[in-house]
């Protein structure tokens, strides 16, 4: 009988953190900025769209010009609906909206602060057991 709630409260969730998931991309016109973020859920729409938020690392992988910096941080927010999703970042201070696919060949385009649009892929990375 116990072991019967235990598995019925684990099936609706109490005490069940949702796993983290591993965004990753390229950004710039030849990528090269790589992105990170690990990001949690946040809810569930009524339409079923998951809504997904977290830290964004942007990290310089060619020779930076004068000025550049080697490494951006900010924050992104998802809402996903099938493999289209909607996008909401603040990265070193300017904020921007963008939508896309989730796709390592498929790209998007995002102008944040007033800057010319730039290319942006991002694609999950897939499950890598976590240590605990």
């Amino acid at each position: 009988m116990i072991r019967g709630c235990l598995a019925v409260l684990g099936l609706i969730g109490f005490g069940v953190e949702a796993p983290a998931r591993d965004l990753v991309g390229k950004f710039g016109y030849l990528g090269e900025w790589d992105v990170t973020a690990t990001l949690a859920e946040e809810r569930v729409g009524r339409s079923g769209a998951a809504s997904l938020s977290g830290p964004l690392l942007m990290k310089h992988n060619a020779v930076c010009g004068p000025g550049e910096t080697p490494q951006k941080s900010g924050q992104i927010r998802l809402t996903l609906r099938g493999q289209r999703y909607s996008a909401e970042m603040t990265l070193a201070g300017a904020s921007c909206r963008f939508s896309g696919t989730i796709s390592q060949e498929r790209h998007s385009f995002v102008a944040c602060g007033g800057e010319q649009p730039i290319p942006l892929r991002l694609w999950f990375r897939e499950a890598v057991s976590r240590a605990p």
